[in-house]
């Protein structure tokens, strides 16, 4: 049965916690930039549901400005950790750091979509303050 509405993700706040990456010379160390998301319970009509069971996958989109589109460079995250079977709470972005084809010293910012197991997508939540590797 495919939902006739969509996810709630304004209850998704991304925040993101940097620190460096460990080893190498400062050369070829990633930072870690983590994106941290509360999971998301209800639908926009506020019907809720069990996120472990309706909740397939986050789209993390990561961009240069704001203004988000679904054609933007992204990584799929799943919503359930497949070896302890836990919410995914969060993601270091410095793990796509060359999937996603990004630059150190360059400012880019983030925003998230919650995809149903239906595949029903989220509104983009809120882009996160701007960050740089």
């Amino acid at each position: 049965m495919k939902y006739r509405y969509k996810i709630i993700m304004l209850v998704v706040p991304i925040c993101l916690t940097m620190t460096c990456g460990g080893g190498g010379s400062s050369n070829s160390v990633v930072p870690k930039n983590t994106v941290n998301w509360e999971v998301p319970t209800q639908f926009s009509d506020g019907t809720t549901f069990d996120p472990q069971i309706t909740l397939k996958e986050y789209e993390i989109f990561v961009r240069q400005d704001i203004n988000f589109s679904p054609v933007d460079k992204y990584v799929i995250v799943s919503a359930v950790d497949p070896s302890s079977h836990q919410l995914v709470t969060s993601f270091d972005l410095g793990l796509a750091y060359s999937g996603l084809s990004l630059s150190k010293g360059v400012t880019y910012y983030t925003a998230m979509r919650a995809v149903t197991t239906d595949g029903v997508r989220s509104d983009f939540s809120l882009p996160s303050p701007a960050f740089s590797f």
